[in-house]
């Protein structure tokens, strides 16, 4: 494993710690991962949310580097291509991507803006931003 592979997992597994804190500090029950195994895709942490709502969320961030969370296309196009197929799960429960940083122009900003508008995600939220994170509330 080269050192980059090796610290974009440690820095994936440190962003999904601090999600996850996120989401219990927002009174969300944790469940755990969760493999949907008819269309081959992990979620990241299956919650329910304060309301009583179970959500899928994705995580995509860290903390370092060039382009962190989904400002590199790569990391965006992954989680439109699971956004996509859970299109294939009728009913399935709202999918949210929590991110360390959002594309604020090119390529990475219009794969989003088109991926929100043709229902891939029910949401996108910056852990950076607070009034991002207070969606979080309204699931």
């Amino acid at each position: 494993m080269t050192d980059f592979q090796s610290a974009a997992g440690w820095q994936g597994r440190q962003f999904a710690q601090q999600c996850d804190f996120l989401l219990s500090s927002a009174r969300y029950e944790l469940r755990g991962r969760s493999v949907i195994a008819e269309i081959g895709v992990e979620i990241d942490q299956v919650a329910i949310s304060p309301r009583g709502v179970e959500v899928w969320f994705e995580f995509k961030g860290s903390f370092q580097g060039d382009r962190p969370g989904l400002v590199r296309t790569d990391t965006m196009k992954k989680a439109i291509a699971n956004g996509a197929l859970l299109q294939g799960i009728e009913g399935h429960p709202p999918y949210v991507v929590l991110t360390s940083h959002l594309p604020l122009s090119g390529a990475g900003a219009a794969m989003l803006a088109a991926a929100l508008r043709l229902g891939y995600f029910h949401d996108v939220v910056c852990v950076n931003d607070p009034d991002q994170v207070r969606r979080l509330g309204l699931l």
